[in-house]
């Protein structure tokens, strides 16, 4: 199942040199604005805001100790990338913990024709390695001192069989715009909500994230894929 790279792309930031494993990540509790996770799909579905803040995992990135995969169970976004030169512990990954559903219409009972726009908090990465996301803050990945957001609007979106369905996902990073095709699955729905999950693999350097790979000290791979979960509440 595929999703919207768009929370794909800045996931693409979130490799870089020094590679661990991976974080937890919690049980999501729907707010105002939080984290959470979906694909691009996620939030052509709907238009919620879900918490994805993982205590556990965070205690463990703050620390610099290994935190594990996220909870199956639970909403979450995260970006998967390897190095350039594989390592044992690739695939590394980087969840980002906050992110919200600033807007969205869909119908639970008929998903095609929703629209959603979504704004991932980059400064929120944890890859439980606090030298890793120091780097992938830097001016040499997601500039964090320049970029704070990266937006995800999605749309055009179309049944393509089941409970999978197809959807445009522009994604804006970087002051770059692109759209990519993604493909999302619906896995639950309630009267006023569903769920969705899905990735997407997607070149960093479609928003200038490090250095080409033709670059000798360029430590991380050129594709990064974008894996997420979102419960998506109609408001």
């Amino acid at each position: 199942m595929k999703m919207f790279s768009s929370l794909l792309l800045i996931t693409a930031l979130a490799v870089s040199p020094a590679c661990k494993k991976k974080e937890a990540a919690p049980t999501p509790t729907p707010v105002t604005e939080g984290s959470g996770s979906a694909a691009a799909g996620s939030a052509a579905a709907g238009s919620a805001v879900a918490e994805g803040s993982a205590a556990a995992g965070s205690a463990a990135a703050g620390s610099g100790t290994t935190a594990v995969a996220p909870d199956p169970a639970s909403d979450f976004i995260a970006v998967e990338a390897a190095h350039a030169k594989p390592k044992p512990d690739d695939p590394v990954t980087v969840k980002f913990e906050k992110f919200a559903v600033t807007k969205a219409t869909f119908d639970p009972k008929n998903v095609e024709g929703g629209t959603a726009t979504i704004e991932l908090d980059l400064a929120s990465l944890n890859s439980a390695s606090e030298k890793r996301d120091a780097h992938l803050k830097s001016e040499s990945y997601i500039n964090l001192s320049k970029y704070t957001t990266a937006t995800i609007d999605i749309g055009n979106v179309k049944k393509k069989d089941g409970a999978t369905y197809t959807a445009d996902a522009k994604v804006k990073f970087r002051d770059i715009e692109k759209t990519y095709p993604v493909t999302f699955e619906v896995v639950g729905s309630t009267e006023d909500s569903i769920r969705v999950k899905g990735e997407h693999e997607f070149p960093r350097a479609d928003f200038k994230v490090g250095k080409d790979n033709s670059d000798p000290d360029e430590s991380v791979a050129g594709p990064l894929k974008v894996k997420l979960q979102l419960t998506l509440k109609k408001t």
